[in-house]
């Protein structure tokens, strides 16, 4: 019913040199006939770190600079191009503009903040690649079935930090604690980032994860069937 899938291309590049070219061609292989190629930064000052942004930019009316920290919603539809972003940067932009997006690119900072999102999103790799040829989080196969489930059930318009959405949400997790099934709030982030979520939704999962695995029970009013994390196994074997 809330089905997220991103159906949209994306990629990952280093910060040298390189990986911003490649970036940058990338985007602009992926532009249409009236497209926007939208250029986000976290900080006005940020799109002076590399000049080939900058020229960018400044160079062609196609080409939009928005602020991270002013709002940055996608101006028009075509590729975006997000320099130095984060998880909840990710979110936040494709949650006011994500149906706007025809492909989306990140270049890497700091590599770890996004590993989670690389891991489950399997972007294209542009520039140097060697950062993303170590150990990746990997999600139980049982848990990967819940976040299906949460991602069609759930109205991603809703925030899940209230309502039926928290109750939700929150009964799962604690079921899967309960029933000692590891749950990695980091990972789990990435997962939904990759899978459609958006806005501060996957960051508000992290920290729930984190809570319930530090001993504390957000309260929830939902209650679970008994056998349903015997049904999400029989589903996460019938899936391999």
């Amino acid at each position: 019913m809330f089905d997220r899938d991103v159906d949209y291309p994306t990629a990952v590049a280093s910060h040298d040199e390189e990986g911003v070219d490649a970036a940058i061609d990338w985007c602009c292989q992926h532009l249409e006939d009236g497209d926007t190629l939208t250029v986000w930064t976290g900080y006005k000052s940020d799109l002076q770190t590399a000049s080939q942004l900058e020229q960018l930019v400044n160079r062609h009316s196609n080409v939009k600079h928005v602020i991270g920290r002013g709002g940055g919603s996608v101006r028009g539809k075509g590729p975006v191009l997000m320099a130095w972003a984060g998880m909840d940067d990710i979110g936040k932009l494709v949650r006011y503009g994500g149906h706007k997006i025809r492909a989306l690119c990140v270049i890497a900072w700091n590599e770890d903040a996004i590993r989670p999102w690389v891991s489950a999103a399997r972007p294209t790799v542009l520039g140097d690649g060697s950062a993303w040829e170590g150990s990746t989080p990997e999600l139980d196969p049982v848990v990967v079935e819940e976040m299906k489930s949460l991602t069609l059930t759930v109205n991603h318009n809703n925030t899940i930090s209230a309502g039926f959405e928290k109750d939700k949400v929150v009964s799962t997790l604690l079921a899967l604690h309960d029933a000692g099934i590891r749950m990695d709030g980091v990972a789990m982030q990435g997962w939904a980032l990759a899978n459609g979520w958006s806005g501060k939704n996957p960051k508000h999962l992290a920290k729930y994860v984190e809570d319930i695995n530090a001993g504390k029970r957000p309260r929830c009013n939902h209650v679970l069937r008994a056998d349903y994390i015997d049904d999400l196994r029989r589903r996460a074997a019938e899936g391999e």
